[in-house]
């Protein structure tokens, strides 16, 4: 019993002594950390400066140090402070005032017909779509008549009630011919003279003086032989005396002369005109000295002269062509 005590006491102090030996070890190292631990970092020096960490601090300065020149508009010849609002646009790298009249932004429209004239009582509106590049196509009171054309009839774009006359959107398309050509033939006796038609379908007819006459079976009398008179012209059989003829065109009371071998072309014309307002309509038929309507206005023209790339109309008085004429050209 007293041997197992005694072998227990052995153990204890064994594990005792071995504790004491690694808290002392412990204690050691620690004392010589604390010391290295006391040491302070060496100061470096102000003028030892490292170079910027990243590429965009170098950017950063290299833009702070630029020069910025800060430039006023000039307006009757003085600048124009830098806190007061102007309306500038930039347009094929140059720059446009529009509070000015030159440069103009959108010619030949001016700046002021852009922006709207401030002096007027009320002040006009600036036009929707300035800085659009076809403004001038733009109908900014949507009455039927672009930007531009208001601008050269000089009436308000930004009201409906003001627009340029409705023949302005009237044109000439074409002109259309309805050939009938007339040819005397030699073969006269100065009593009788043989007038052939040649277009639309050939006829021939044999008449004396004054005598009115036809070619058409049920279309009337249309020409009278007024006069005749002889003269000496060059044919391609050299000088010969021919006859001459003096006509009267009873559908269109109208004179004309018909020459022995030349041939005569009484066309009757018509127009085709196109009414572009809003939408195109096509009016058709028209014939000179006749009348027609434009579409959706029921507003009456004569037309009193049609040529070839051009129309000469006037408005209905009564049932007459009033005065006032129009010339409407082809487009």
């Amino acid at each position: 019993m007293q041997n197992k005590q005694g072998n227990y006491e052995k153990t204890i102090l064994i594990i005792s002594s071995l504790l004491a030996i690694g808290v002392a070890v412990f204690l050691i190292l620690e004392s010589q950390g604390f010391e290295e631990g006391l040491i302070l970092p060496q100061a470096s020096s102000k003028n030892d400066m490292n170079a910027p960490a990243t590429q965009r601090v170098v950017d950063a300065t290299e833009t702070m140090k630029k020069k910025y020149s800060w430039l006023s508009p000039v307006r009757n010849e003085k600048g124009v402070p830098l806190n007061k609002s102007v309306m500038l646009v930039m347009k094929g790298g140059k720059l446009f005032d529009l509070l000015l009249p030159t440069p103009m932004l959108r010619e030949p429209m001016t700046n002021v017909f852009l922006v709207g004239d401030k002096t007027k009582v009320p002040p006009e509106q600036e036009l929707p779509g300035i800085f659009s590049p076809n403004v001038g196509e733009l109908d900014a009171d949507n009455d039927g008549f672009w930007n531009l054309e208001e601008f050269n009839a000089k009436t308000d774009p930004r009201d409906a009630n003001s627009m340029p006359p409705f023949t302005d959107k009237l044109f000439l398309v074409r002109r259309i011919s309805h050939d009938y050509i007339l040819k005397l033939n030699p073969n006269s006796d100065g009593t009788t003279f043989q007038i052939q038609r040649l277009v639309p379908t050939k006829q021939s007819v044999f008449k004396a003086m004054n005598e009115e006459f036809g070619f058409d079976k049920g279309g009337g009398m249309r020409f009278k032989i007024l006069s005749s008179r002889k003269e000496m012209a060059e044919t391609k059989f050299g000088p010969k005396e021919i006859y001459i003829l003096k006509m009267l065109d009873m559908s269109t009371k109208k004179e004309f002369e018909l020459k022995e071998g030349t041939e005569v072309n009484l066309a009757d014309y018509e127009a085709e005109l196109e009414f572009r307002w809003k939408k195109r309509h096509v009016i058709s038929g028209v014939k000179e000295g006749g009348t027609f309507q434009l579409p959706g206005l029921g507003k009456t023209f004569h037309l009193l002269k049609l040529e070839e790339n051009k129309a000469v109309i006037a408005p209905d008085a009564g049932g007459k062509p009033a005065k006032e004429t129009i010339e409407i050209k082809q487009g």
